[in-house]
């Protein structure tokens, strides 16, 4: 979701769809390649000599903040 008069909300989402277009062909499912999208791939925007990914800057930017639940369960699929 972009928000309203926000051209750079707009490049992200153009840059979502891009990456999309380009890797969609090597997934079973689109539930597949959003897990590779959010939780396998590198963040490009960020230092790629940290290879963090958009899930984990995500809980990044939530550090100060109490969290329900422990981002890295997230990956290994467990509920806490």
């Amino acid at each position: 979701m972009g928000r309203v008069d926000h051209p750079q909300t707009n490049g992200k989402i153009e840059k979502f769809f891009e990456v999309f277009e380009k890797k969609v062909r090597f997934f079973s499912s689109i539930e597949e390649f959003m897990t590779w999208y959010n939780e396998v791939r590198p963040h490009g925007a960020f230092d790629l000599s940290k290879l963090e990914t958009p899930i984990q800057m995500f809980y990044k930017k939530m550090e100060d903040r109490t969290v329900l639940a422990d981002p890295e369960a997230l990956t290994r699929g467990e509920m806490v």
